[in-house]
């Protein structure tokens, strides 16, 4: 008998590149929704949702406000 010791596939993850993620940046500036953002890079919306949650941080200007920035 050949039975294999597990049942799953293995996971072909791929991380995001340097590239994509100054990409979503820019989009992100201009205005587009997670959506049109996803579907120029061709990734799902939710790892750019991710992406852009691990990745905004709270700055603070010289006046004490404080602005979200990616």
């Amino acid at each position: 008998m050949a039975y294999s010791k597990h049942n799953t596939k293995k996971r072909h993850f791929k991380h995001l590149t340097p590239y994509e993620r100054g990409h979503i940046q820019v989009l992100q500036k201009e205005g587009k929704t997670l959506q049109e953002i996803a579907d120029l890079l061709g990734r799902h919306k939710s790892t750019i949702s991710r992406e852009l949650k691990r990745g905004t941080v709270i700055q603070r200007r010289s006046d004490l406000s404080e602005y979200r920035a990616y």
